[in-house]
């Protein structure tokens, strides 16, 4: 949407539908909105990875594991240099352990006991935040 017509056409659209004058007006990150946005950049690079990993494995029967482990390792202490220890294992959690062979979701135990299924990044990041507020 770097295109301003694109911006007017939204705006019609709204003034249309609300029957108002509004205005659009383009929201400056903010240092939070940049770490957001490359925290979920990282995350879904590091899932196409460990996709492209299971093909390979799957349909070529070739087996990168034991060359990709250095580069997860070095991701993987990065996040924990970044987060913290805790934060960090469910971040490990979340793109190692979260999702089975057969697709299904597995989920984290919360402190009162109950099941917490993590769908995405943005839950994950929504629940690092409160895990780093503690």
């Amino acid at each position: 949407m770097d295109n301003p017509n694109e911006f007017r056409e939204i705006q019609s659209a709204v003034d249309n539908i609300l029957n108002v004058k509004s205005i659009t007006r383009r929201k400056k990150k903010n240092d939070l909105d940049k770490k957001k946005e490359l925290f979920f950049q990282i995350i879904l690079g590091v899932e196409q990875l460990n996709v492209r990993q299971s093909i390979m494995f799957s349909d070529l029967s070739v087996d990168f594991s034991n060359y990709d482990e250095p580069f997860f390792k070095i991701i993987d202490q990065l996040f924990q240099l970044h987060f913290g220890s805790k934060p960090a294992g469910l971040i490990d959690f979340y793109l190692y352990d979260r999702i089975n062979q057969d697709g299904t979701i597995n989920p984290i135990m919360t402190e009162d006991g109950k099941e917490l299924f993590i769908q995405d990044a943005y839950q994950l990041w929504d629940l690092l935040e409160l895990i780093m507020t503690k």
